[in-house]
């Protein structure tokens, strides 16, 4: 019989998950949609996306999550009453930040630092320097840089700084909203005009300083670099009515973001004095607006309730969009690390590209989810076998899509494969946990497995590979033996 699980470590989310109890059915929607475009911003270069406008339909998906974040929060803190700002920076509050954002994050640091090493033959010096250097200094590695890295890495420690400051801001609302709504686009605007006085020319002489680009990459990784978004979701939070006196305001700033889009878009406009770039990034309080602009009117338009298959894997794919993201930074940098670009549909533009496109997608939301139901078990020592089977699987995936394109395929990662579809077999087909003791059999088998993968690529010989087989087919006897004899013992004690 199972144990009722001694080493429980229950997963609390950090903000009031909204969807859950129907009533903002919107934000699932927006956050599904806004992954999916995250996803597709990552592998679609910009010899594309330049003649599609993308900045008027894909480039809003960050900063709809990040107002979304801000409205999350909002709503989530107005549910537990009027708290004191000591209350509200409880040690509850931090405890579910660190298990739903930090301890995912880590979980992804060392799955990545593994895989990269593997990938870059176990030199951390040649998985760096190829990886990051020198977009991201080491510098970078202290705010949240992997050194695995991949693209949408900048945004977790724009996530992880929010923690600080999110009661603070709370608290700020509900005393005066209209000044702290002021005061975030005012701290916004003050690190642009202190990146621009403080780092100033990125260029000088001709060249790239990448030591400046090291410190603004600091500058742009935190939330306050965002703020005037956090505070726009914010404010809707205590008022979502699109038509409300309240946010009025929004039908003036909208047409001024939107102006300003176009122009940066189609007509490459930027504000530059002494040819250095007064404003920064692509996310910033000239274009939060016209983002906040379509939430709210996703919030009016769209049901706030639904029901179906559909609605159901809808809210689903809205949960896991933080391991989503994580994910796809991983996939990504794999991509990366094997091409030297993440950017796998460029010019000329084939329609093959668009199964490469849906492949992904369906790939890094379907792993993604498949993370997070994970972190939804109580059981530790079950949460790490599962772990530890869902990062040799997504590699092995990796393998097998771009090795499928040759001659040879090695045999442990045809077995890797095959024991994937069967645990998707085991899974929906017979629909019963296994137990702890074959699970951990099983993962024992697939790591074995996967190391014997990597003797074989990386350090054996080719007349040596017969060692790695029989090792294998030693383990997967014991493992099939072990699980008839502990099935068997099961159905004895009953």
């Amino acid at each position: 019989m199972e144990s009722k699980y001694p080493d429980e470590l229950t997963l609390i989310e950090t903000e009031k998950e909204i969807s859950e109890d129907n009533k903002f059915f919107q934000v699932d929607v927006l956050k599904a949609a806004m992954i999916f475009l995250v996803i597709f911003d990552h592998i679609v270069s910009w010899g594309i996306k330049r003649d599609i406008g993308v900045a008027l339909w894909e480039r809003i998906s960050i900063p709809v999550f990040l107002i979304i974040m801000g409205f999350n929060m909002g709503l989530s803190f107005q549910g537990k009453g009027n708290l004191s700002l000591k209350e509200l920076y409880s040690w509850n509050y931090f405890k579910s930040k660190i298990l739903r954002y930090v301890i995912p994050f880590l979980i992804l640091y060392a799955a990545s630092t593994v895989i990269g090493l593997f990938m870059y033959n176990f030199n951390f010096i040649a998985m760096y320097d190829g990886q990051n250097y020198p977009n991201h200094g080491i510098i970078n590695l202290f705010i949240g840089y992997l050194p695995f890295w991949g693209p949408g890495n900048w945004f977790i420690p724009v996530i992880l700084t929010s923690i600080l400051i999110f009661p603070l801001l709370y608290r700020g609302f509900t005393k005066k909203p209209v000044l702290t709504l002021i005061f975030c686009f005012i701290v916004e605007i003050a690190l642009q005009l202190t990146v621009f006085f403080s780092i100033g020319d990125l260029y000088p002489g001709g060249s790239i300083s990448w030591p400046k680009v090291h410190i603004r990459n600091m500058f742009m990784s935190n939330i306050f670099f965002y703020l005037s978004a956090i505070g726009l979701g914010m404010w809707f939070s205590f008022d979502y009515n699109l038509q409300s006196d309240r946010n009025s305001f929004m039908w003036l700033l909208y047409p001024i973001s939107l102006a300003y889009i176009i122009v940066y878009q189609f007509f490459g406009f930027e504000f530059v004095i002494n040819n250095v770039r007064l404003i920064n990034g692509d996310y910033h309080f000239l274009v939060f607006p016209y983002s906040a602009f379509l939430f709210l009117i996703a919030i009016k338009f769209i049901p706030k309730k639904a029901e179906g298959r559909i609605s159901r894997a809808i809210k689903l794919i809205s949960k896991s969009t933080y391991h989503i993201l994580l994910i796809q930074i991983l996939g990504y940098g794999m991509v990366y690390a094997y091409w030297g670009t993440h950017y796998a549909l460029d010019l000329p533009f084939t329609l093959d590209q668009i199964f490469d496109l849906v492949f992904v997608w369906i790939i890094f939301i379907s792993f993604g989810i498949i993370w997070y139901k994970i972190d939804q078990q109580k059981h530790l020592l079950r949460r790490g076998l599962y772990y530890i089977n869902l990062f040799i699987i997504f590699y092995s995936l990796f393998l097998f899509t771009f090795w499928i394109q040759g001659y040879w395929l090695p045999i442990p990662l045809l077995i890797i494969i095959a024991y994937s579809v069967t645990a998707l077999i085991t899974h929906f087909v017979i629909k019963r946990p296994l137990n702890t003791k074959i699970l951990g059999l099983w993962t024992s088998f697939i790591l074995l497995t996967f190391i014997m993968l990597v003797l074989q690529v990386g350090v054996l010989q080719p007349v040596d590979f017969w060692i790695t087989l029989i090792v294998i087919w030693i383990f997967l006897i014991v493992s099939m033996t072990g699980t008839f004899l502990i099935y068997n013992s099961k159905k004895l004690n009953k």
